[in-house]
């Protein structure tokens, strides 16, 4: 494992941040001076490439900041601590080389997490999330840590290089399926709805952000054009846009959709070619952001068990952030000129262009039916009536404030999804030039 002195500078803050009072601001300093000397060093033969591994750690750090920022404590509380322990295990493990030290960085990973999402005792749906979360990441880390065992019987070696120039082996196979639980991706989705709706806004923040990109950062390495992940591709699409069709709560909403968009991912993964893994890439990127701004939305709006009828109170309260949770559900939905659309499109046209037929028309399909239920959610927030309670509330409990930071946050996310085709070489060379590095 490579270490460098960002991922030294993050493991120095979480030690301090045991023993003295360490304020947000100072982290935000530490972190935006972190990712300046990051982009400053990077070191290729052209110059201005940025290679895979920088690149993604820059991700993980920047949805760090984000995901601590949300937290309203100006000083860093245990929860803060366990979400440094997330950033720090989400860079190391793009790092790594050795399948035994990628099981540590995910049950690292997996159990800050799991006492994230079980940290308020006192409500057991955070019980059940949280043990439905340890149960299948233990699972998943088992098959991990068997396929590792296996690779080092077979070949001598616990290298990342070895798997990757070997066929269809047994221990291959079950590091795949291990990963694959990790993204939950179908059909090893089923534990995603109902760990999605017992988190509350701040962990569901983090947990469908850094693990998805820091396992698909060595997801894309190990497993580029596998025929597995096909198969994972075709079921993530079929369940994700199916299953959401009737729910009624939105953080279950939210899963499938993210089972959705794990399929469009894949299927960049899956094409193998250098245009397929960037689209991928690219989609992952918009995903990330619109995902992040959609909770940010209804963090300041709505409660911690919001159903789709709530979304309708949101006029009343805030026209801003209806029109801002419209441009975005529109978004997700594919609908152009939004940065949705950018990366649907993309997708498909490395798909089509490697005769990815079947997959390419399931995909459309697929995106269409998907389609449906996001409109259904503009249609909520704009046109439908409120309901009694709903009234209620409103007169009862005082409404949420955002705090600056954090409209600040979402207008820069919002831009970069409503302008992306304006300028779509901002998102587009450093990922150019990291995936670049793969081949």
């Amino acid at each position: 494992m490579l270490y460098n002195y960002y991922e030294v500078l993050l493991l120095t803050v979480l030690i301090a941040s045991l023993v003295l009072k360490v304020t947000k601001k100072l982290f935000n300093i530490l972190m935006f001076l972190t990712i300046t000397f990051l982009l400053l060093s990077v070191k290729s033969a052209g110059g201005d490439i940025i290679s895979w591994e920088p690149l993604v750690k820059i991700f993980c750090v920047l949805i760090g900041v984000i995901v601590i920022n949300s937290n309203r404590a100006r000083i860093f509380d245990s929860s803060n601590v366990l979400i440094l322990c997330v950033i720090l295990a989400s860079i190391l493990m793009v790092s790594t080389t050795n399948m035994l030290a990628l099981y540590l960085c995910i049950e690292l990973q997996s159990l800050s997490i799991f006492i994230l999402i079980a940290q308020e005792r006192e409500l057991t749906s955070r019980i059940e999330a949280s043990l439905k979360y340890f149960v299948l990441s233990s699972i998943s880390s088992g098959l991990l840590l068997l396929g590792s065992s296996l690779l080092f019987i077979h070949s001598g070696s616990c290298e990342i290089t070895t798997l990757i120039t070997q066929e269809y082996t047994p221990e291959k196979v079950l590091i795949l399926v291990a990963l694959l639980f990790k993204l939950a991706a179908s059909p090893f989705h089923f534990w995603l709805p109902d760990v999605y709706q017992g988190s509350n806004n701040n962990t569901l923040l983090l947990l469908g952000t850094l693990p998805k990109i820091s396992v698909l950062g060595i997801f894309m390495v190990l497993f580029p054009g596998n025929k597995l992940v096909l198969v994972a591709t075709i079921f993530s699409l079929i369940i994700g846009c199916i299953g959401a069709i009737n729910q009624s709560k939105t953080k279950r909403l939210l899963a499938y959709s993210s089972i959705v968009g794990m399929g469009f991912i894949l299927l960049g993964i899956n094409i193998s070619s250098y245009q397929g893994i960037e689209a991928g890439t690219i989609y992952l990127t918009i995903y990330i952001i619109t995902f992040v701004s959609i909770l940010i939305v209804i963090n300041s709006s709505i409660d911690e068990k919001p159903t789709l009828g709530e979304l309708s109170s949101l006029l009343g309260n805030n026209l801003a952030l209806l029109s801002t949770f419209g441009i975005l559900i529109l978004s997700v939905a594919g609908i152009p000129p939004l940065g949705g659309f950018f990366s649907k499109w993309l997708v498909l046209t490395s798909a089509i262009t490697t005769e990815f037929i079947f997959s390419s028309i399931l995909s459309i399909i697929c995106a269409i039916i998907a389609g449906v239920y996001y409109v259904r959610l503009v249609k909520i927030g704009y046109f439908q009536e409120e309901k009694t309670f709903l009234i209620w509330r409103k007169v009862l409990i005082k409404e949420k404030e955002m705090e600056p930071i954090q409209a600040t946050i979402l207008g820069m996310l919002l831009y970069s999804v409503t302008f992306i085709l304006v300028c779509p070489q901002i998102l587009w060379k450093p990922i150019h030039y990291g995936v670049l590095s793969l081949f």
